[in-house]
């Protein structure tokens, strides 16, 4: 039976618009059904994190300034009169799935059939159930910068990738901020020491750190005021919510079609699919932030072209969730990939080793006035690399290469041969490279023992 459309993507997420970019390029028909607003909500909140983290101690209206000029001109070949003229359908308006009598999106308006349905919805804040949260007046990074003045104080409430970097950059700003979370540690998908290294960073900028605290009401009398079930209480000029988001598929009728998003105590957090990004429906698929993992608004995009392409011809490409990398936008960066170090040993036992290299042994490093931080890697045994942790200058760049490396298969000794810049950020790579052969030539082992017997023979003769 014949449809209107090749791909329906319901957006809400710059993956929605690039996925819709993508099909109009290759020819496909396709309709972008987006609410109106929704992806400059997103757009801002990575605006202002860079923007903080990037210019310390900026006057908090030249801040906002900034953060305007830089919504102007922020992904000006996704904006939605680019996209019309490319051949997009756009839609405007909230849509969910109509099973009956066949498969299609509705909105207000229209209802859209197509072969294939793409899911890359936004996300918000998960709000959590604390009583006299509601009536409290606060605000999230989205509208943080409404505020007239800086604040003198603040509470950030959540251990999210957003609250952390959030909670150091006004704390570098000068405003006094205090981090609250009922997780006893930082980062509990990290490293027990990394997550410690991450909560040094921020006490050093200023942030007091409240790990483990369980609130019993919020209230507001001059300040917003955080009651404690151990008798304490926190005070601010402001709260920040800044918990765990959760992707906003409530108004797309997903149960209609099989769709059961994952939920835990009752919030959404991911919707469940495959390798192939498909869902529990054959037609239809998901990318974005929806599709969960590590700080997922920060992750790469390498899924949208998968979902896409499965959908608009045969489904055979599948997505590594390991060798997707990640980013805190904290000071500095901290950008991280596959396994931790505890996950791989785990996994591989005693044949999994970690390198660490300090940046401070880059001089480029010591010429930006920024030798804070190290460079991690988990590799196997025949020179695999699994994993990689980054916290230090230029980690959002040099993840790349180490994320390519893995999804290639690329083994350390090739990496060795990997041409860099002997004054740069990336001399570091091969400096992991040297510290894993390091280890290899260490005296004892067999290869060590080899070439020595190698070399006396040589000398004797």
């Amino acid at each position: 039976m014949a449809v209107d459309y090749d791909a329906v993507i319901l957006g809400g997420t710059v993956q929605g618009r690039e996925a819709a970019a993508l099909a109009a390029r290759e020819g496909a028909r396709v309709a972008l059904v987006e609410p109106l607003g929704s992806v400059d909500g997103l757009i801002r909140r990575q605006l202002i994190l860079t923007a903080m983290a990037a210019a310390p101690g900026t006057d908090w209206h030249r801040l906002q300034h900034q953060v305007r000029a830089l919504e102007a001109v922020a992904y000006p070949h996704l904006s939605l009169d680019r996209l019309a003229t490319g051949g997009v359908d756009v839609v405007l308006e909230p849509g969910q799935f109509s099973p009956r009598p066949r498969l299609a999106v509705t909105t207000l308006a229209r209802r859209l059939t197509s072969r294939g349905y793409l899911l890359a919805p936004g996300t918000e804040v998960t709000v959590p159930d604390i009583p006299g949260l509601a009536e409290t007046p606060h605000f999230t990074l989205d509208s943080l910068l409404e505020l007239e003045t800086q604040p003198k104080t603040a509470i950030v409430l959540g251990r999210s990738g957003a609250a952390i970097a959030l909670a150091q950059a006004l704390a570098r700003h000068g405003t006094r901020t205090t981090l609250v979370s009922r997780g006893e540690v930082l980062l509990p998908t990290e490293d027990a020491d990394l997550s410690a290294f991450v909560s040094v960073l921020l006490e050093a900028a200023g942030v007091t750190l409240r790990l483990g605290t369980q609130i019993e009401t919020i209230r507001q009398k001059d300040d917003v005021e955080l009651l404690l079930s151990d008798g304490g209480a926190i005070a601010a000029q402001v709260l920040v919510l800044a918990t765990a988001p959760h992707p906003l598929l409530e108004t797309l009728n997903l149960a209609s079609i099989g769709i059961c998003p994952r939920t835990v105590h009752g919030n959404t957090t991911a919707l469940p699919v495959d390798d192939r990004l498909a869902t529990a429906h054959p037609r239809v698929f998901a990318c974005g932030p929806a599709v969960g993992g590590y700080w997922a608004e920060t992750t790469d995009h390498q899924d949208v072209a998968i979902a896409l392409r499965n959908l608009l011809y045969l489904p055979w490409r599948k997505l590594s969730f390991r060798d997707r990398p990640a980013l805190l936008h904290t000071t500095p960066e901290y950008a991280r990939l596959g396994l931790t170090a505890t996950q791989a040993h785990r996994w591989y036992g005693s044949e999994a080793a970690v390198l660490q290299v300090p940046f401070g042994q880059l001089l480029k490093a010591h010429h930006g006035d920024d030798i804070t931080g190290f460079c991690r890697w988990v590799v196997r045994g025949n020179g695999q690399l699994i994993g990689a942790q980054i916290c230090g200058p230029g980690a959002s760049e040099l993840i790349h290469t180490l994320a390519l490396a893995m999804q290639q298969g690329i083994a350390l000794p090739q990496l060795e041969r990997l041409p860099t810049l002997p004054h740069s950020l990336a001399a570091i790579l091969p400096s992991m490279v040297s510290a894993w052969q390091q280890q290899r030539w260490h005296p004892g082992t067999w290869r060590r023992d080899w070439a020595e017997n190698w070399f006396n023979w040589r000398r004797s003769r």
